[in-house]
């Protein structure tokens, strides 16, 4: 059996928040704790008690610190990440997340990653936050994250620099590419530390996958508004393996040769013309041959009857004395192509058993015409292509 997580953001997110959540899903309180530990930081203790939003159980979260006037940079949060003796899954996506916050925080600021300085998001609350939720995630034994849309407040804040509107900058700047829905409540309600943790964590975004639900779990905020229930909610959902399309299985060629005398140019140019002669795959692996010279080996992958014309042209283009060529079966897993209307440009999505892409040279020609990164409009395709078929 596999495990995925679904995360329901609707109504805002925080670090408390989430790691409240996976608490109320069954995470290991204790090993947690002993993750948090392996990280020498100043004094905090941590309380996990059940209470209640709008009338739902939930779980809540409170750090509490001796001294919140903790200013540090992110390299030293990486460094004491990384030198630590935490799981490395704990490490590793505890610095992607400060990673990403960093990143957002030099953005807005107009200052070099190294120059940023966390003020409330580099408090020790907020690292407990960021750790506790990771190593919660690897307790549970998830190995895939999804979520919903990211519900976003408006108000104004007090922040250590002055006044900013809210959301703020920095977690603005880290909701680009992710799905967001209105929250009508004058507060913050999604946290640069709750935005960072989900961009990290999420795999995929969009409604809740299918599979059998294991059980349910919620955070609670730290405010109890009139309007709504103040949660996070967790889903952690099972599905039994599927079993492994059948697809279709081919005769091919494969064919190789080793060139130690050739121009990148001339490479790229072979490359481009194999595939437009029909191979069904090309590609160059840097080598090293005889006499300890650099080289590159260059492997193509075609059907029987084409071998060799691929052969006369490898060899008039690369001036190459001799090849490697055996015969293989190679499978074929079913794919389908489907098109898509993405901000009025055609974006085709390869939609295969266990996946679907969008097509990279749609996605680029949309870019040029719409001024967004292609990492952003890969997100936003897939967005679109997963809400059509619910």
């Amino acid at each position: 059996m596999t495990s995925s997580l679904w995360i329901n953001p609707a109504l805002g997110v925080a670090g408390d928040m989430v790691l409240g959540s996976l608490f109320d899903l069954g995470a290991d309180q204790a090993w947690v704790r002993s993750q948090l530990a392996a990280v020498e930081l100043p004094g905090w203790s941590l309380e996990v008690s059940p209470t209640h939003r709008r009338g739902l159980v939930a779980t809540a979260v409170d750090v509490q610190v001796l001294s919140h006037n903790h200013h540090r940079p992110w390299s030293q949060i990486d460094a004491m990440l990384s030198s630590s003796a935490l799981d490395p899954r704990v490490a590793e996506g505890a610095r992607k997340s400060f990673l990403l916050l960093g990143t957002a925080e030099a953005k807005v600021h107009g200052i070099a990653l190294d120059e940023v300085h966390f003020h409330e998001v580099g408090a020790v609350d907020a690292i407990i936050d960021i750790l506790g939720s990771w190593a919660a995630l690897v307790s549970l034994g998830v190995t895939q994250v999804h979520s919903g849309p990211i519900g976003l407040g408006t108000a104004t804040q007090t922040m250590a620099h002055g006044i900013i509107p809210v959301p703020a900058p920095a977690t603005l700047e880290l909701l680009v590419g992710i799905p967001t829905v209105p929250v009508d409540w004058d507060c913050e309600t999604a946290t640069p530390t709750g935005v960072a943790l989900l961009a990290a964590m999420v795999d995929t975004w969009g409604n809740i996958p299918a599979g059998i639900i294991e059980r349910t779990g919620r955070g609670a905020g730290s405010k109890d508004p009139d309007s709504h229930a103040n949660v996070v909610t967790a889903v952690l959902l099972n599905a039994a393996p599927q079993p492994e399309p059948a697809g279709e299985w081919f005769t091919s060629t494969m064919i190789e040769t080793n060139l130690d005398d050739i121009t990148p140019e001339i490479l790229g140019h072979v490359l481009t013309e194999l595939i437009a002669l029909g191979a069904d795959d090309a590609w160059v692996t840097p080598i090293t041959m005889k006499k300890s010279r650099s080289a590159h080996q260059l492997s193509v992958l075609c059907t029987l009857e084409l071998a060799p014309q691929i052969v006369e042209f490898i060899t008039s283009e690369t001036g190459t004395l001799g090849f490697r060529q055996w015969d293989l079966t190679k499978r074929e897993l079913p794919r389908t192509i489907h098109t898509i209307n993405l901000h009025g440009y055609p974006v085709r999505i390869k939609v295969g058993p266990h996946g679907a892409k969008p097509e990279h040279e749609d996605l680029v020609a949309a870019s040029q015409g719409l001024g967004k990164s292609v990492r952003q409009l890969s997100i936003e395709a897939l967005f679109a292509w997963t809400s059509a078929q619910d």
